[in-house]
């Protein structure tokens, strides 16, 4: 364990089998939540920053790499929103901790 990081509570769910079919709703923050990813514009319009680009590409592509679906997203100046949906497909299978 590394003592530089803050000691943080696990939001998950002890008993909960992650790689149970149905819709995930997933935060991810960028390193000290810089706002590299895009612009809000005084009318709400989102611009994507060239980063924000390559995340929105990537994002658009998981179906085909990871077997699942995106309901919804938004990429954020320094975060991005997504809903995953894990169809009831037996050759996927979610870990169930965070990578260190």
């Amino acid at each position: 364990m590394n003592k530089d990081l803050p000691n943080r509570k696990s939001l998950r769910l002890k008993e909960y089998d992650y790689s149970t079919p149905g819709g995930y709703f997933i935060t991810l923050c960028t390193h000290n939540r810089k706002n590299t990813l895009s612009h809000i514009l005084r009318s709400a319009e989102i611009v994507l920053t060239p980063y924000g680009r390559i995340v929105d590409g990537i994002i658009r592509n998981l179906p085909q790499h990871l077997g699942v679906s995106i309901d919804r997203y938004v990429i954020m100046p320094n975060h991005i929103h997504l809903i995953v949906m894990i169809d009831a497909d037996d050759t996927l299978r979610a870990i169930h901790e965070s990578p260190l």
